[in-house]
């Protein structure tokens, strides 16, 4: 569909320029296409990994690992991270929401206090140039029987394995920020750090914190008129989790 642009000003927490996005859009905008490695589409690449990474598409859906992965520096497995970030042109003064369809493969180690093998990141501080950033209690951690915030204030129960699942972050009012599950409310905070900036992966270099993991397209709607109260799981995108088209 057309992106018409958004004339209305807005003040962030962080003033950040939108490389690339052409200032604040309203609709649906697609973030990532899974048919498509990260790179190829304007995501920047956080790493420590000797290279090529282990992050391959088969046409539908990007798998990502880092379980067994050699850190360049010293060529050791264990400790490697390998995570993506992309400036997105959020409207903080009214709401957005965030949707993706992910899987969980395996993870080596469970998650860690504001760490984790398998995250995804809907706000995030690029600005200090470390490999983690920040907020990082507002990551969403994924292990194999539950996800949740990154600095424990939520966790939601699951098998996180079974198959694809369909992951909304709704943000509204600027700081009340909502994580559904196949349409399910399953985490919420009211202390949201607006960033217009996106990331997923694994963030840590912690000893055996690492995971692999499949994730389909993720879509950002930035109109408030088309966010459902309650979002709807996309069975029949999943995967892949583009639309069919139109007969």
């Amino acid at each position: 569909m057309p992106i018409g642009k958004v004339t209305i000003q807005f003040t962030l927490v962080t003033v950040l320029l939108l490389t690339g996005c052409g200032g604040v859009q309203s609709g649906q905008i697609p973030a990532l296409n899974g048919s498509q490695l990260p790179e190829e589409q304007g995501w920047v690449v956080s790493t420590n990994a000797v290279r090529p990474l282990d992050v391959v598409t088969n046409g539908s859906v990007l798998t990502l690992n880092t379980i067994g992965v050699l850190r360049a520096i010293d060529q050791l497995p264990g400790k490697a991270f390998v995570w993506f970030y992309k400036d997105m042109p959020f409207d903080f003064q009214t709401e957005f929401s965030i949707e993706f369809t992910l899987q969980v493969h395996k993870v080596e180690q469970p998650h860690n206090f504001l760490d984790s093998g398998i995250m995804f990141y809907g706000s995030i501080d690029t600005s200090a140039g470390s490999f983690a950033e920040g907020p990082r209690s507002h990551m969403i951690f994924f292990d194999e029987d539950a996800i949740g915030w990154g600095d424990e204030t939520g966790r939601f129960a699951m098998d996180t394995t079974d198959k694809f699942h369909t992951y909304t972050l709704k943000v509204e009012g600027e700081k009340f920020a909502k994580v559904y599950v196949d349409g399910k409310l399953a985490l919420q905070r009211n202390d949201w750090v607006g960033i217009p900036r996106i990331g997923f992966g694994d963030m840590t270099n912690d000893d055996g914190v690492n995971g692999k993991f499949s994730i389909g397209d993720i879509i950002v709607t930035s109109d408030p008129r088309l966010l459902p109260s309650q979002p709807a799981p996309r069975r029949h995108l999943i995967p892949p989790s583009r639309r069919a088209p139109s007969r």
